[in-house]
């Protein structure tokens, strides 16, 4: 694919991504068009949500280093953030939270931001989580977040328990 028709879709990205959900943008312009596995999306994923640093952005660096190597995931990763943070200086600039319908606003973008993340979860979740085992890992991590685990733990001890539980599990080639 021209160089060009990727970073439309990265700018494409950045244009319409919002929230926590954002990932689901990727998913649609890059693995639904066929342009990466979805085996190798998911783990992207996985790793950039490990990875210090947000998430979303070093989804799209490795997304990029996918596509077209280093020159495309700095081009990429610009076009993504560079939407946002014009809104948010525009935002800064011209709206004050001291206003009731600008609080009110916010207020309903959160709710919708959890939303568009529950709905994410049940999609990945309808990918990726198939066994008992799964299952078990998925709602053990969902209960360790709600009762206020720190993260570092959450990932430390359930990436132990499923390395101990898969260990002889032959993966596909990363």
């Amino acid at each position: 694919m021209p160089v060009r028709s990727l970073l439309r879709r990265f700018l494409w990205v950045g244009l319409t991504s919002f929230g926590a959900a954002r990932w689901t943008n990727l998913h649609a312009a890059f693995v639904e068009s066929r342009l990466i596995s979805e085996d190798k999306f998911v783990r992207d994923l996985a790793i950039s949500q490990t990875l210090p640093g947000p998430g979303f952005v070093n989804l799209t660096a490795l997304c990029g280093m996918r596509l077209g190597g280093v020159r495309l995931a700095v081009a990429g990763l610009a076009l993504v953030l560079l939407p946002g943070l014009l809104a948010i200086v525009a935002a800064m600039a011209y709206l004050s939270t001291d206003e009731a319908w600008v609080a009110r606003f916010f207020h309903g973008i959160l709710v919708g931001a959890v939303g568009v993340l529950t709905a994410s979860f049940v999609r990945l979740s309808a990918v990726r989580v198939r066994a008992r085992f799964d299952i078990f890992l998925t709602t053990a991590a969902l209960v360790l977040v709600v009762a206020r685990v720190p993260l570092f733990v959450v990932v430390v001890a359930i990436g132990a328990l499923g390395a101990w539980r898969y260990r002889a599990t032959p993966q596909g080639d990363p």
